[in-house]
């Protein structure tokens, strides 16, 4: 997915959230999940606030994309895949699957580094998937058996290299002499 796949759209929409008085749902809607999707929490929290309260009796789609900016930002997946299954309108369905997909990825790339071993129904469970779907997102983890319980071993992805702390420490001085310069 691409980093600025909504950034043309995120500043039409503030922008029109600015310069004008009254916006309809669909707006606040739209910037909502986007602001969701970049992971902007603080943003969509503030735009919660100040969403006319009655553009939020009168939609529910608001309120639902509410319920999934307050699980991201208590770090509850499963609520968060709770409540993204919901029939949402076309206008927003886009971002929605995207944010869907990328919040899958963040959750299975945490849980493979943060986990030797993870029981298969509680992933399910978190990731609120079928065993079918399960097994489609880990294909390359490793299976094994407690009993009669599967158990997952996460593929372990290689660390990207980092720069040595006496080069970073080379650049950085580097910089504050250009500066005094």
């Amino acid at each position: 997915m691409q980093v600025d796949k909504y950034s043309a759209s995120l500043s039409t929409l503030e922008s029109e959230e600015l310069e004008s008085t009254a916006l309809s749902a669909d707006v606040y809607l739209r910037l909502l999940a986007i602001y969701l999707y970049e992971n902007k929490l603080a943003n969509a929290k503030l735009l919660w606030m100040r969403i006319p309260n009655n553009l939020k009796e009168q939609s529910k789609e608001l309120v639902q994309l509410n319920q999934l900016n307050l699980a991201l930002q208590h770090n509850r997946f499963a609520d968060f895949f709770k409540h993204i299954r919901y029939d949402w309108s076309a206008d927003i369905r886009p971002i929605i699957d995207d944010l869907l997909c990328k919040q899958r990825e963040e959750l299975f790339t945490l849980t493979a580094s943060a986990y030797v071993s993870i029981y298969e129904q509680n992933l399910m469970e978190m990731a609120q998937m079928s065993a079918e779907e399960l097994q489609l997102y880990t294909a390359d983890w490793t299976r094994e058996r407690d009993g009669d319980r599967p158990i997952l071993l996460p593929k372990v992805k290689e660390a990207a290299p980092r720069l040595a702390n006496d080069d970073q420490l080379l650049k950085l001085t580097e910089f504050v002499s250009f500066l005094e310069n």
